[in-house]
């Protein structure tokens, strides 16, 4: 069995080499997403005052990189508006402006990460993206393995001094994301209710989803003490409908602001507030589009700028393992433009939104 997934994976990896314009094997058929990595640009004129700029363009490079060799692998498609695209995102980033082939596997089972990592291993790729934290065990089977090969698990939370959480200590290892999103999403959430409910579900209980839910009362706080903030897990990534099921419950109840980090099943959350007229705030990318007339603002992880930032420090000999947080200040975290609901909302609800962003990323309201 492990022979012939091994065939079959270097057919994969054969199929990858050809870049994004020709995925793997169970990429889908149709065109890679439009959205492209962040800029330098500024943000656009209905952004909120408090949106992180985007990564600021490297001093013109001479340098070729088209001979390193990067691969993303995820969980799930990258046509998913959120986790999994942002991924692609951050590979097609390095594509353009580096010249590094483009290349990911979509929809790897935790059951075969491992098979996938060593067949990356023994091809000499020098980094490979392995987006999830429910893949962290078959990248601590397999590093060692293949010390030349540079490892970066997709995480994003942070260790606290006497936390229970065991990191896997390897020098060709990093735990790589932006932290305390939840606060960004909370202090938006606090002043968008109405009925002073507001309530945010992750996919699953793991880390890079629990640091998010972690953080949500916290933000709420900053801007409404009153309100009763509920977290909850959908037991689910991928599920839309019962995500939407479960936000539906909610919303009868009286929720008004509703959230999720739950991968593709996240959606479903944003088609319940739509359809019953609440707000919800988009998570990982841009999900406007998704629900329109419910999702004022999107809280996004930049993954293209936090994977453009290791890419360089590995091309320029200056690899880091371990624990790699990017805080508010450090560009980790983005917050959409209105999207034209700074005129639809109450004037008051928008700037204080805006005054708290802009604090928040400036550090005015804690080290966040």
């Amino acid at each position: 069995m492990k022979k012939a997934l091994t065939w079959l994976l270097a057919f994969v990896m054969v199929l990858a080499v050809t870049g994004c314009s020709s995925p793997a094997a169970t990429a889908p058929t149709a065109e890679a997403p439009a959205a492209e990595a962040p800029t330098a640009e500024a943000p656009p004129a209905d952004a909120p005052a408090s949106a992180a700029p985007a990564a600021e363009a490297p001093a013109a490079d001479t340098k070729d990189y088209s001979n390193m060799k990067v691969v993303a692998l995820l969980s799930g498609v990258i046509t998913d508006n959120g986790w999994n695209q942002i991924c692609y995102e951050s590979v097609k980033n390095l594509e353009d402006k580096y010249g590094v082939p483009c290349e990911y596997i979509e929809s790897i089972a935790v059951s075969d990460m491992a098979e996938y990592l060593r067949a990356y291993g023994e091809d000499g790729y020098d980094m490979v993206i392995v987006h999830g934290s429910q893949f962290e065990a078959a990248v601590a089977e397999v590093a060692d393995s293949y010390p030349n090969t540079h490892f970066c698990l997709s995480y994003g939370f942070r260790v606290n001094a006497g936390s229970d959480v065991n990191l896997v200590e390897k020098p060709n290892l990093a735990y790589v994301g932006p932290v305390n999103m939840g606060v960004v999403i909370g202090s938006i959430m606090g002043v968008l209710t109405d009925t002073n409910k507001v309530v945010f579900l992750g996919g699953q209980d793991i880390p890079a989803i629990t640091d998010i839910v972690s953080g949500i009362e916290e933000g709420v706080r900053l801007t409404n003490k009153e309100a009763e903030v509920v977290t909850d897990y959908l037991g689910t990534l991928t599920d839309a409908d019962k995500a939407k099921e479960v936000a539906l419950t909610y919303i009868n109840a009286g929720f008004d602001v509703i959230s999720a980090s739950a991968n593709s099943a996240q959606l479903g959350c944003l088609y319940a507030a739509e359809e019953k007229g609440v707000y919800a705030l988009g998570f990982n990318g841009d999900q406007y589009g998704i629900a329109p007339e419910a999702v004022v603002l999107s809280v996004m992880r930049n993954y293209p700028a936090i994977y453009e930032d290791v890419f360089l420090a590995l091309a320029e000999g200056n690899w880091q393992s371990g624990m790699i947080v990017y805080d508010l200040s450090q560009n980790g975290t983005l917050v959409s433009d209105w999207h034209g609901w700074d005129t639809k909302l109450p004037a008051e609800k928008v700037q204080r939104i805006n005054d708290t962003l802009q604090k928040l990323f400036a550090g005015e309201l804690g080290d966040y």
